[in-house]
């Protein structure tokens, strides 16, 4: 699942900061004409960057996309009316993205919903890198096709950073697994024609969607993968308490809509017994003054 955040709602037009016009705005290269194609040995990546009012982030979002060595990538942004200045830098890299829009949208998921109907290509992979996260290295997605195998789902592994600490996500799992935890969706793979078997992403969800859609998938199924690299890197920001309660509450609907008896038990207990007592210690403890000293502890 995605580090919880709520997705950002706008749902009236707007316009820039200085005033000039009203959304939407659309450019990128293919207004000029340009369909980005793959093969049979390397299909067609189709990175999607969903982003509203993070000026300060999205450069160097686009940035690790731009310097992918993968020979065909195809770059879609997406955002929801920013008036901060990101669309400006979007702008500034009109030429090397493929597709971007900023317009109105309901939240972050619909924002994704709406990219994936502007991939085009069935057999095409889609990665989401959304404005909190970085491609790890110049040849991340080289190294994730290349291991999937021609998977219709390829997952790989994350770099968590919060604050000082780092740690590295994800392992190969089977569907029973993923009642208790879930994939790096900043790491997956997906090909585009997966969403037509399985769904999109449920627009009902405000943070799950990602989970629930990965939990469908394995349940589907469609041909998974786990490549043992380290694909992206995900900074973890401040999460309140009312949005921990809502990543529970719906993790806990996914688990008891998707699974059944003792696997469904046991993934509710998890995060009752497990997951919210963690978070409530690592939210005292940061209130106090020792996460510092945990954390220290932890690493010796």
């Amino acid at each position: 699942m995605m580090a919880p955040r709520f997705p950002r709602v706008v749902l009236q037009a707007a316009s820039l900061s200085r005033g000039e016009a009203v959304l939407p705005f659309r450019g990128g290269r293919r207004s000029r004409g340009h369909r980005a194609a793959g093969t049979a040995e390397y299909p067609l990546v189709s990175v999607v960057t969903v982003v509203h009012n993070r000026v300060s982030q999205i450069e160097t979002t686009i940035l690790g996309v731009l310097e992918q060595s993968y020979p065909h990538v195809e770059y879609i942004v997406i955002d929801g009316g920013s008036t901060d200045g990101t669309v400006d830098v979007i702008r500034r890299y009109d030429d090397r993205i493929d597709y971007w829009v900023s317009e109105p949208d309901s939240g972050i998921y619909d924002a994704m919903n709406k990219a994936i109907d502007l991939v085009l290509d069935p057999d095409a992979y889609v990665l989401f890198a959304n404005s909190d996260d970085r491609l790890y290295a110049n040849d991340a997605l080289a190294r994730l096709v290349a291991g999937g195998k021609g998977a219709d789902l390829v997952y790989g592994r994350m770099v968590l950073s919060d604050g000082e600490v780092s740690t590295v996500h994800g392992r190969e799992v089977e569907l029973k697994d993923l009642a208790g935890e879930t994939l790096c969706h900043p790491a997956t793979l997906t090909r585009r024609k997966v969403f037509d078997e399985v769904g999109k992403f449920d627009t009902t969800f405000r943070i799950a969607a990602d989970y629930d859609f990965l939990v469908r998938c394995f349940a589907h199924p469609v041909t998974t993968r786990f490549v043992p690299e380290v694909v992206s890197r995900m900074a973890m920001g401040g999460v309140s308490e009312d949005q921990y309660v809502l990543s529970c509450r719906e993790r806990k609907r996914v688990v008891r809509t998707r699974f059944r008896s003792l696997t469904r038990l046991v993934g509710v207990w998890r995060v009752n017994l497990y997951d919210i007592p963690r978070h409530a210690a690592r939210d005292w403890l940061s209130r106090v003054g020792l996460l510092g000293y945990w954390r220290a502890l932890k690493r010796l």
